[in-house]
C-alpha cells in the first residue's frame, strides 16, 4: 500500500486514505462500490509488478476449505512456526508453508510464532476502519477476522 511521506509507523497518520485519523476515508469507504483493492493499492502487486497480486477471499476460503493444514513449530528445521498447507487434491502433492509472522502495529510487532495474518485483496463492507478480509490463523485456528487497516500483516502473492 502506498503511505503518506514521513510515515512514523503502523497507525492512522501515516495511512494512505485517511486525513483525519480513520474517521473518514478517500479512497475505500462504505458506499464506496469498490470490492476489490485497485492494483495501486495491492501491495503483491506493487512490490512484485506484473500478473502478481494479493488473494480474493474466495481464493483463501479456497485454500482453508480444500487443503490440509498441519501446524508445525520447527519447520524444515528452521524453528519457524506456521501451517504447512497441502492440496486434498488426488494426485495434487503441492503444499505451502505459511509463517505464523505475526503484525505490526505502529512500531510494535505481536504475536511472531503464535499467529498468521494474511492480508486479502476483497473489500470489506460495513466496517470503516477494517479495509480488507484479514486471513487470520493460530496453532488451534483458521478463520476470518478484522484489524485496522493500517496495522502491517503479511501478505500470500498469488500469480495468474
Amino acid at each position: 500500500l502506498t503511505w503518506k511521506e514521513g510515515k512514523t509507523g503502523y497507525n492512522w497518520a501515516s495511512y494512505f486514505d485517511t486525513n483525519d485519523g480513520g474517521s473518514t476515508f478517500t479512497k475505500y469507504y462504505n458506499g464506496g462500490g469498490k470490492t476489490t483493492l485497485d492494483p495501486e493499492d495491492d501491495a503483491a502487486h506493487v512490490n512484485w509488478g506484473g500478473n502478481w497480486r494479493m488473494p480474493t477471499k474466495a481464493e483463501q476460503d479456497e485454500l482453508q476449505q480444500n487443503c490440509t493444514w498441519t501446524w508445525t513449530t520447527d519447520y524444515n528445521n528452521t524453528g519457524i512456526a506456521g501451517y504447512i498447507v497441502t492440496s486434498k487434491a488426488e494426485g495434487n502433492t503441492n503444499s505451502i508453508f505459511l509463517p505464523a509472522s505475526g503484525y505490526r502495529n505502529d512500531s510494535s510487532l505481536y504475536g511472531v510464532g503464535s499467529y498468521g495474518y494474511y492480508w486479502s485483496s476483497s473489500l470489506r463492507s460495513g466496517y470503516s476502519y477494517f479495509a480488507s478480509f484479514l486471513f487470520f490463523f493460530g496453532s488451534d485456528r483458521v478463520e476470518w477476522v478484522s484489524y485496522y487497516r493500517y496495522d502491517g500483516h503479511s501478505v500470500r502473492p498469488v500469480c495468474e
